[in-house]
């Protein structure tokens, strides 16, 4: 799905391939997250049909960088010149330095899924370095759609990053939380370190908020907190 679907006030969830992508619409445009290498092209094209160029967007925010959230972010970026966001501790794989594929995965499945991240992005996806202008330990304030608060959620990548938007009661956490066929604590094979993503969603349990929109799957709606807090006691 390419066409734009709006979420929330000034919310539209992109989802041009395997992840989705969010597109902040304010006096400037905010995208968070570019899907996969090429992915591109959708999301521009999602970005014309609201009335809006590439050129309107000020920043990029990169919730964690796994090629399919990274995957477009050179040529979103060319077009856009827009400031690029991400977690301090993910900027070596997002500028080139550290093969994505290379980041730990959790038992024995991790390692089958290490070994498939290898062989695709070796000979099937060409990622493109990026530069990030602004990386981020936690707690920072983004001066884009009245104030994003970035808060470090570590575990699913070690440098993983949820954006948080306080005042609207929007919080995106990327992967820090599995959409794939519903709402629930993220995969172990699909984490870094399983035990910090836990303590991750502890933390992301303690803010306030109604809708948490996820890197895969639909947004939840309607005091999400509550659902996250269930989680939370369920599992963590």
């Amino acid at each position: 799905m390419s066409e734009p679907e709006l979420v929330a006030e000034g919310v539209y969830r992109i989802a041009p391939g395997r992840s989705n992508c969010y597109l902040l619409v304010d006096t400037k445009l905010v995208l968070i997250d570019t899907g996969m290498p090429r992915d591109g092209e959708a999301i521009i094209a999602a970005v014309k049909s609201l009335g809006h160029t590439v050129e309107d967007i000020s920043h990029i925010l990169i919730t964690h960088a796994h090629l399919d959230h990274i995957g477009s972010l050179a040529a979103l970026k060319k077009s856009s010149s827009a400031q690029m966001v991400a977690g301090v501790k993910d900027t070596a794989y997002i500028q080139g330095l550290k093969k994505t594929w290379t980041m730990g995965r959790e038992g024995f499945g991790g390692k089958i899924f290490k070994a498939v991240l290898f062989f695709m992005e070796t000979f099937v996806f060409h990622y493109e370095p990026t530069q990030v202008e602004i990386p981020c330990h936690g707690g920072e304030i983004i001066d884009c759609f009245g104030g994003i608060q970035v808060i470090a959620t570590p575990g699913h990548s070690p440098g993983s990053v949820s954006f948080y938007a306080k005042e609207k009661g929007l919080v995106f956490v990327g992967d820090a939380l599995n959409g794939t066929g519903g709402f629930a604590l993220p995969m172990r094979f699909g984490c870094a370190s399983y035990k910090a993503a836990l303590r991750s969603v502890e933390q992301l349990a303690l803010l306030d908020f109604d809708v948490c929109l996820l890197g895969h799957g639909a947004p939840v709606k309607g005091n999400a907190v509550a659902r996250m807090r269930e989680l939370v006691q369920k599992g963590c």
